[in-house]
């Protein structure tokens, strides 16, 4: 799920006059663990909040970003880009052994951004399409590319680059046919983002095979690479709109990173897209990427003080106690999950409807920017009331499913709520399901 989620190449140029990666001159073995990156994708993480919280965002912060290249490559693309996949030609995946394709890439980089100086220089992503597929020409496995191999390719196409632009610093993933790390070591200005989707998301994860599975290769990584980040996830792909009680399972996540030494950590949340409790979420986040000690219960409720005074209390006790339950079932939090999944795992069915009902008495008390942000998290709990009636988790009520769906038809006058998952499901294709 290394998705390509900026909106487009040339929203990130403008990112860079905004905010582009102007001190970092340091080297890998110069800075603290955690210190150098805090990407957080999510809809709360506006340029405000980057200034204020010191966090970073990759439309704004990156040359290139994700499996971008499609994107940088365009309409100009010639077919010896592409791999050669079971003997055949494909442009789902690249070929990074093509000449053509580094030419490209290398003349994007010095038309943007030029060679970069003592004190500016930018981070660029070269990453295969998000797919298990491998280029096999006779270079690329002369190299030693194999099927189910691309990192040979891929690490001689970024140490070429990184060797041409010594300023700029180049980014690879640890991910699917890339997760095996290189026989050699990389340039001091390369790096890669490890993958932490096989790290389960629970509070205790340090019994999992998945958990094991990370360390051994972070560590094996380390070896080749001196510039580490993770990526890493903290949101129900599947379900935006419904409570998703990620913050200690992502505070144990970020204490094991500080431990392996990771530089960086980006974590993909909904993009632009609205979900439930985001704004605090992120809020404790960007503290805890600071500080992975940070209390988590006092800073949700400090979050809840300010931007919520009427409701403060409320929304304290109802959210912090998702956030434990989820960590003494130590039930694992689906990224995928459907609501039978998440209501197995930390929500209680009449918990939920008694919280939404005393939420909604509460608000119709509260004013100004309050009530805004209410309004918007009552309307995507109206979702999740009605994926319980949906799926048989609440006994049929016509009455209130249709003061649910009343409710739910609100969010096209909210900012960002049109989307109900990483698919792009629109809220208004659900609720034309209920018609």
């Amino acid at each position: 799920m290394l998705q390509s989620i900026s909106k487009s190449l040339a929203a990130l140029v403008v990112g860079v006059v905004l905010g582009g990666c102007h001190s970092n001159a340091q080297t890998a073995q110069s800075v603290e663990p955690l210190s150098e990156y805090h990407g957080l994708y999510t809809p709360s993480n506006t340029e405000a909040f980057q200034t204020s919280m010191h966090t970073n965002h990759p439309d704004y912060d990156w040359g290139v970003w994700g499996h971008n290249l499609a994107k940088l490559v365009k309409d100009e693309a010639t077919d010896d880009m592409y791999a050669i996949v079971d003997g055949k030609r494909s442009r789902k995946q690249f070929c990074f052994s093509s000449k053509s394709l580094y030419n490209k890439v290398r003349e994007y980089v010095l038309d943007q951004y030029g060679w970069g100086t003592a004190d500016y220089s930018e981070r660029i992503s070269i990453m295969p399409m998000d797919n298990k597929t491998a280029c096999t020409c006779n270079d690329c496995t002369a190299r030693g590319n194999t099927s189910t191999n691309a990192t040979p390719a891929v690490t001689a196409f970024v140490e070429r680059l990184a060797e041409e632009f010594p300023r700029h610093k180049f980014f690879t993933s640890a991910y699917h046919t890339t997760n095996t790390p290189p026989t050699t070591s990389l340039a001091a200005n390369v790096g890669t983002f490890v993958s932490s989707i096989k790290l389960p998301m629970r509070v205790d994860f340090t019994k999992t095979e998945g958990y094991n599975e990370f360390v051994q290769n972070v560590k094996a990584w380390r070896k080749q690479c001196s510039r580490i980040y993770v990526w890493d996830y903290e949101r129900n792909y599947d379900d935006y709109l419904s409570p998703f009680p990620c913050l200690l399972a992502m505070q144990a996540r970020f204490r094991l990173y500080r431990d392996l030494q990771v530089q960086g950590v980006f974590v993909n949340g909904s993009g632009d897209d609205y979900s439930a409790f985001d704004d605090m979420q992120t809020y404790v986040l960007a503290l805890l990427l600071d500080n992975p000690d940070t209390d988590v219960h006092e800073s949700i409720a400090r979050y809840y003080r300010e931007h919520y005074p009427q409701t403060a209390d409320l929304l304290t006790t109802y959210y912090w106690g998702l956030e434990q339950r989820a960590q003494s079932t130590n039930h694992l939090l689906p990224l995928y999950g459907s609501m039978q999944e998440m209501c197995e795992s930390y929500l209680d069915v009449q918990e939920f409807v008694s919280f939404r009902s005393q939420l909604d008495k509460a608000s119709k008390l509260t004013v100004g920017d309050e009530r805004k942000r209410l309004n918007a998290l009552l309307t995507a709990l109206a979702y999740t009331q009605l994926e319980m009636y949906r799926t048989g988790l609440l006994a049929k009520d016509e009455e209130t499913i249709g003061e649910m769906r009343e409710i739910l038809k609100g969010h096209g006058e909210l900012k960002g709520m049109n989307n109900r998952d990483e698919s792009g499901h629109s809220i208004d294709d659900y609720l034309k399901k209920w018609e």
